[in-house]
């Protein structure tokens, strides 16, 4: 029995989060209008040739363009399975649905870059347990490590997790909010937070996952703070420069209490205070000499 990779695309719910499994190094070799107004995806893998149902919908002018941004035909990228949810009828005119198999195909943004799982390892206690995944591309023939769940940029390029945590309680009247627009809190509150931060994830893509959802929920976000709590609002810039000047005080006057530290024991020791200063200022007059010749 021969292995079927197509058939490891699933996505299941598992603690309050949809999880799906892709399936990378994936090429797009065409795409077909569907009799439901969805389109056919024609995607090959490890010599295997298969004909799937896209989520995304067909659009002639698009269609007619075979390496549009829409539909990359000749790239390679992943194939990821819609959650169960998303393929269901709803209020979608009859014959509209979508399967339950649909998938979407994200091209990788770098052309050269494929999935290599024989360079996969276990990143260990410091990084919570979690396999790092392993990755080649022109830029980087040697072959790198990225987090789970990201797909590098440019060159392999990808932005480190820096997120700090917090626990945060919520109201029930909140949850039921965010099930309005069929998300968890943490979904809603994640993507609330890419947008109030501004994050584009470019060139780059994040290992803590965060993405702004355009620029006008960027602008909404940002009013919503101004209108809020603008009134708190301080000039994080300016901060920032009163407390280096702040740390460069403190380290000189550490430098002062050392020097005078020094002269005392110098003086300790049978020195003349002024012997000391003399060699000091000998020291300082070198490099003074040397730049106006």
């Amino acid at each position: 029995m021969s292995f079927d990779p197509f058939a490891t695309l699933r996505a299941h719910w598992h603690d309050g989060t949809w999880v799906t499994r892709r399936l990378h190094n994936v090429r797009l070799l065409d795409v077909r209008p569907a009799g439901n107004g969805y389109t056919r995806l024609i995607v090959e893998h490890t010599g295997i040739t298969r004909e799937l149902t896209s989520a995304t919908r067909w659009h002639d002018a698009y269609g007619q363009n075979r390496q549009n941004q829409m539909w990359p035909v000749g790239r390679h990228g992943y194939l990821e399975p819609l959650p169960a949810w998303l393929t269901a009828e709803d209020d979608r005119p009859e014959g509209t649905e979508l399967p339950l198999q649909a998938i979407v195909f994200r091209a990788y943004r770098d052309r050269s870059l494929r999935r290599v799982p024989d360079l996969d390892a276990f990143a260990g206690p410091g990084h919570e347990g979690k396999s790092l995944i392993g990755w080649v591309c022109d830029a980087q023939p040697d072959g790198f490590l990225a987090p789970p769940g990201i797909i590098p940029g440019d060159d392999g390029q990808f932005v480190a997790d820096e997120a700090i945590p917090i626990t945060l309680r919520v109201p029930p009247e909140f949850v039921r909010e965010c099930h309005q627009v069929r998300m968890t809190p943490q979904e809603v509150l994640r993507s609330f937070v890419g947008d109030l931060a501004g994050i584009e994830a470019g060139a780059a893509p994040r290992a803590d996952h965060y993405s702004s959802n355009g620029s006008d929920e960027r602008m909404l976000a940002q009013a919503w703070l101004d209108r809020a709590h603008g009134f708190n609002r301080i000039d994080q810039e300016e901060l920032a420069n009163r407390e280096a000047e702040e740390a460069e005080r403190e380290e000189m006057a550490y430098l002062h209490d050392d020097f005078v530290a020094l002269l005392n024991e110098f003086e300790r020791l049978g020195g003349l205070p002024e012997d000391l200063i003399a060699a000091v200022k000998v020291m300082l007059d070198k490099p003074a000499r040397g730049k106006s010749q």
